[in-house]
């Protein structure tokens, strides 16, 4: 079975502190396999609507769950209050430890500009290293409560890239979209950052195209309640 590796960068993030083990900033920042950051929305949500088997909830989508637990979160080593100017349009970051690098919107594609804030780059103090042959996807946390700002995913070769990989990121809204009862937004040291989810580089090709074929259908396995659970699903697993 292959592992990954989360290894605590030294790199200084002010002058005063030099990081060199992980109680330096505590247990919650660490990495950990997703499954270990199942959301409460998701925790409390009922499984069928109002007693009804005919209206299933997300709670019974197994690929919404897939998706959620699958590889590892590294969360936020250090706290963020996002404080936002609508009349102004200014925003600023504070943070303790390091603020985040900013970066012009022309750097983006237009899709990712109408926020009109700055882009930026969360820093992370983990290296992440992989068996040859293994690269790692970086996200934003998937199926998780919606934030106001969202993580640029990557593709990084983890096993022949050594520094850590900082997550660049856009804000979801502008200041004009804040009201003057949320001028504020608060990141918390622990709430997931970025979902890393590793896998083996291997060439592939496509084919699109009518062809003869046998496929289960839900009236074939005569079922209809957790079809895609009982008769597909292959469990996976991140430790």
């Amino acid at each position: 079975m292959p592992a990954i590796e989360f290894i605590l960068s030294n790199e200084k993030i002010n002058p005063n502190l030099v990081a060199t083990s992980n109680e330096d900033f505590g247990d919650d920042c660490a990495p950990r396999p997703a499954k270990s950051f199942v959301s409460k929305e998701y925790t409390v949500l009922p499984k069928i609507v109002q007693k009804d088997l005919r209206r299933p909830t997300v709670k019974k989508c197994v690929p919404f769950l897939d998706a959620m637990i699958s590889g590892y979160i590294i969360p936020f080593y250090q706290e963020y209050i996002i404080t936002v100017d609508a009349e102004k349009g200014e925003l600023q970051i504070h943070a303790p430890l390091h603020q985040p690098n900013f970066h012009g919107l022309e750097q983006l594609p237009e899709n990712y500009q109408e926020g009109k804030r700055p882009a930026g780059k969360f820093t992370n103090k983990w290296i992440v290293r992989t068996p040859p042959g293994y690269s790692c996807l970086f996200i934003h946390p998937m199926n998780q409560p919606k934030t106001d700002f969202e993580i640029i995913s990557g593709v990084v070769d983890t096993d022949s890239y050594e520094p850590a990989v900082f997550f660049p990121y856009y804000w979801r809204k502008s200041a004009k979209d804040f009201s003057e009862g949320k001028s504020q937004i608060n990141i918390k040291k622990g709430d997931p950052m970025v979902q890393v989810i590793p896998f083996k580089r291997e060439n592939w090709r496509s084919w699109a195209g009518k062809k003869e074929s046998y496929e289960k259908s839900q009236t074939m396995v005569g079922a209809l309640i957790d079809t895609y659970k009982k008769y597909y699903w292959k469990r996976k697993k991140y430790d």
